[in-house]
């Protein structure tokens, strides 16, 4: 007999733009689903989409704005991406996001909670009504920032936005940090934020690169010190011990060398 899956309800917020949260996103996923979990993400930022983009599709014909606008079931809008992983992209037409109505969500994560192990919802950027919306329905809440105080300070409004409806903070990830910083970082943004930090991301130029390359961090450079770290939540997460496997990774890095792919350096180019 079959068990019934029912997934746990992920949501990344940030307080502010470029802090990295949807490069995060995609690769926490994509670790999960490596993992062997069944996973759906959602791109549930309706003015700027970008998870399409990240999966290699540029302009999906049907999406989560087509969903929201009433014109198309949830399942026509499900495409596969990488080790088996389900995603939701975003539609860029005004339109569209004229159309959509943000509080068909719920219906929407009703619909498929039974058909992953984990839902992972890449929010919107800052606070507004779509996040308050999504705060009342979902499980976990994680926030990235980066170490500069302006990010952090941001954060700190989004947690206690989240606070006010409830749903379990999980912590704080903390990305593009340095050898030399991180620990005085870490230090403080705990105890402003009285958050545990889940994570803390070191600074990649690897993490550039497989954006170029259209290849996502975990699969092009699994060994990378971003690439460990995002492995090692995504193992957090699933309450396993996280042992990284050299000699598979050895083969993808001399697959990609012969492409023509410095997946070993981590040095910047001049």
């Amino acid at each position: 007999m079959m068990s019934i899956m029912t997934a746990e309800i992920y949501l990344i917020l940030s307080g502010k733009g470029g802090v990295g949260k949807t490069t995060i996103f995609s690769n926490l996923a994509i670790a999960l689903a490596m993992s062997g979990k069944e996973i759906i993400v959602i791109d549930a930022d309706l003015a700027m989409p970008n998870l399409g983009l990240v999966f290699g599709m540029i302009d999906p014909p049907i999406t989560i704005h087509d969903v929201l606008a009433g014109s198309e079931p949830i399942e026509k809008a499900i495409y596969e991406g990488p080790h088996g992983l389900k995603f939701i992209p975003g539609g860029e037409s005004i339109e569209g996001y004229q159309a959509a109505d943000p509080s068909g969500m719920i219906d929407v994560l009703d619909n498929l909670k039974d058909k992953a192990d984990y839902i992972l919802i890449d929010g919107p950027v800052g606070l507004n009504e779509d996040i308050v919306l999504l705060l009342s329905v979902v499980d976990h809440v994680m926030i990235i920032s980066t170490p500069d105080l302006i990010s952090m300070a941001d954060a700190l409004r989004m947690r206690l936005i989240a606070e006010s409806t409830d749903p379990i903070i999980d912590g704080a990830i903390l990305n593009r940090t340095n050898v030399h910083g991180e620990n005085e970082a870490i230090e403080l943004l705990e105890k402003t934020m009285e958050l545990k930090i889940l994570a803390a991301i070191p600074d990649d130029i690897n993490v550039h690169r497989a954006g170029l390359n259209k290849i996502p961090l975990v699969i092009s450079n699994p060994d990378s010190p971003a690439s460990i770290a995002i492995r090692k939540l995504a193992a957090q997460l699933t309450g396993v011990e996280f042992i990284p496997d050299t000699k598979k990774s050895g083969i993808i890095q001399k697959i990609l060398g012969t492409l023509g792919f410095n997946v070993n350096s981590n040095e910047r180019p001049n």
